[in-house]
């Protein structure tokens, strides 16, 4: 088989596709093609981790009649002998057999139009299917083993590269009712051309002069559907909206107002108590039963293009009223935040926090890469006219540009966060100026910085996996850590549900025992969960954070960590909104107040999990019901 493979690709047709990290080499996909067959081989770096893998099709007259999809090790050589794919089909007559390394082998009828998907995600891939929808009546098809999709071209246009000329088409793969498409961009023979806009993208080589301008139609297709979901969305309009009979959170004291009527008009509360006269033309919503909290924080977020149509609105129906986001494309982040706060699309409000790293190899996802000083202080003058609130710093920065970094942040009333540079431990990045830290596990992976280096480049979070099980959390490190945190005022992000209940890894030559066994998963929970306790009992502030998870797990494990639900409830609503320094406006529900908020049938305060049952949220005084957002995605 090796020699076969071999032979192909000494005669193959090759075409050339680079992976870009915002305009940097971060892999390549390599299509060759000889015959009937054609080979896919994908790999793209994405700090220390990202993808690599092989697909083979077969491939007669346009018509795709088998494949193979395997994925491989990141690192190192691909193991010997070759493994077995991941994914297989074949089409047999009238007939498709599959099978993968989780099932028997499988088949079903080959109906008119009817499409294996490969379990794998590379650009090709994605060509394939759009290639094949585009070619039925219709424009759809049923997808094996389970699904339907359909195409849509959005735009077809021909662009100048030099003084050559090429065509090139924007299309939408929808899979089955879900309303936000996957986009690629292909030539005039269904060929593919680039992937859609994101952090990291798929580009043939040589088209990369067209990219800005591939950007600049995606992202006004985008901002259409996210403007036309506000339109379909727009809650009806009302005077006054009266909400009585509610049980409200005060969050300021973390009691709960019995029987108490909210009355908002316009953009803002008016009004809060037992006794509260209601105007004649306001609308009722009766919360008999149930509780009124301030509208919920998430303080780690990530923005993208495609946020507007879906995370979104799956955050404001779960009650999530203001979002800090902490690393963005800019142009696309304030965007979002400009036209949220205008009411044109349907989300929470923004907090911007513009992101910094260093030059490297293992350089995170961002164009803003800082040098030298002068680079750095220009860098947040630029975040501080758009807007920003604060700078978050990230793994590659230089420990010498942190102080600067730091000063210039103060003298503008930014605030500082981040990822650990490495180099510093998290102590020293909090004398050095560091208003917060942005993700538990540098609580742990401090410890051993040694770990982060040593034979190689390591990340953070896989040192923290293997320290965690083993750090004594109540030792005199640890208590000096969080007596300095109590001390500085420094904020924990802490994203905590992301590191919870890993698996260990390989270790680290560092004589600590790493084990993928349950019982290390147990101790390194439980260390989590105590390292969280202890920042809490100290009085160390904290917010919650996602960075793409779910904010309700996140509160659940605050709980579960012994902090009581009030407190809890507490910590999502008023803490944020004092290190934001927006009391004035937000965190609680007080007259004179932005009118954010969330009807919750239950008692959050006494049982967090009760976050879970939002009925309605009202997001600067515009009432939507949970149910209609979550409808609107089509999740089923």
């Amino acid at each position: 088989m090796l020699t076969a493979l071999l032979a192909l690709a000494l005669l193959a047709d090759t075409t050339h596709f680079v992976v870009l990290n915002h305009g940097r080499p971060a892999g390549e996909m390599l299509v060759l093609a000889a015959g009937d067959t054609t080979i896919v081989r994908y790999h793209h770096y994405d700090r220390q981790r990202g993808a690599r893998s092989e697909a083979r099709y077969r491939i007669r007259n346009r018509e795709v009649l088998a494949g193979e999809a395997w994925q491989l090790p990141l690192y190192g050589n691909i193991p010997s002998p070759f493994p077995a794919p991941n994914d297989r089909f074949e089409v047999a007559r009238d007939s498709v057999f599959w099978g993968t390394t989780d099932s028997t082998r499988r088949g079903a009828a080959r109906s008119t139009g009817a499409f294996y998907r490969l379990r794998s995600g590379t650009l090709f891939d994605q060509a394939v299917l759009a290639r094949h929808l585009l070619a039925q009546p219709n424009r759809a098809a049923t997808l094996l083993p389970a699904g339907t999709a359909r195409v849509e071209v959005v735009r077809d246009s021909t662009f100048r590269i030099g003084s050559a000329r090429q065509r090139a088409r924007l299309v939408m793969v929808y899979n089955g009712n879900f309303p936000v498409p996957t986009g690629l961009w292909l030539d005039e023979r269904g060929e593919p051309l680039a992937g859609q806009v994101g952090w990291f993208i798929t580009v043939r080589r040589g088209i990369e002069p067209l990219l800005p301008a591939f950007r600049a139609i995606e992202i006004a297709f985008r901002d259409a559907q996210g403007a036309e979901l506000a339109r379909r969305l727009a809650p009806s309009p009302a005077a006054a909206i009266a909400v009585i009979n509610g049980d409200v959170f005060d969050s300021e004291r973390a009691v709960v107002l019995p029987r108490t009527t909210v009355l908002v008009r316009g953009d803002r509360i008016v009004a809060v108590g037992p006794d509260v006269a209601i105007p004649a033309d306001a609308r009722i919503i009766d919360a008999s039963g149930k509780t009124v909290i301030p509208g919920l924080w998430d303080m780690h977020g990530h923005l993208q293009h495609i946020t507007q149509s879906t995370r979104s609105l799956s955050d404001l129906s779960q009650g999530i009223t203001t979002m800090r986001d902490l690393a963005a494309d800019t142009d696309v982040a304030v965007s979002h935040r400009d036209r949220a706060a205008r009411g044109e699309i349907v989300s929470p409000r923004v907090i911007l926090g513009g992101f910094m790293e260093g030059p490297g190899h293992w350089a995170g996802p961002s164009d803003v890469l800082v040098r030298t000083e002068a680079e750095a202080r220009a860098w947040v003058a630029r975040y501080d006219s758009l807007g920003y609130r604060q700078i978050k710093l990230y793994n590659l920065v230089h420990p010498d540009l942190v102080p600067p970094i730091a000063e210039e942040t103060r003298r503008r009333g930014m605030r500082l966060s981040g990822h650990v540079p490495r180099g510093i431990t998290t102590q020293t990045a909090v004398r050095l100026g560091f208003d917060e830290i942005n993700h538990a596990a540098f609580l742990f992976s401090t410890f051993y910085q040694d770990s982060l280096y040593w034979p190689v480049m390591r990340a953070y979070s896989t040192v923290s996996q293997i320290v965690a099980p083993h750090l004594d959390v109540e030792g005199a490190d640890v208590t000096a850590m969080i007596d300095l945190f109590r001390e500085r005022g420094t904020v924990i992000d802490g994203t905590w549900q992301l590191w919870m209940s890993s698996r260990g890894g390989a270790p680290l030559g560092l004589g600590i025992p790493s084990a993928p066994t349950r019982e290390i998963a147990e101790r390194a929970d439980a260390n989590y969960l105590r390292m969280l306790k202890r920042l809490f009992d100290a009085g160390v502030p904290l917010v919650p954070g996602t960075d793409g998870s779910d904010l309700r797990g996140e509160l659940e494990l605050y709980e579960r960590a012994g902090i009581p639900a009030a407190q809890v409830l507490r910590i999502a609503t008023y803490v944020p909104a004092t290190v934001m320094g927006e009391t004035k406006d937000y965190g609680s529900i007080a007259p004179g107040k932005i009118a954010d908020l969330a009807i919750i049938d239950g008692k959050p305060h006494e049982r967090i999990r009760d976050v879970r049952n939002v009925r309605q949220v009202m997001r600067a005084g515009r009432l939507y019901e949970s149910a209609t957002l979550e409808a609107a995605l089509n999740r089923r």
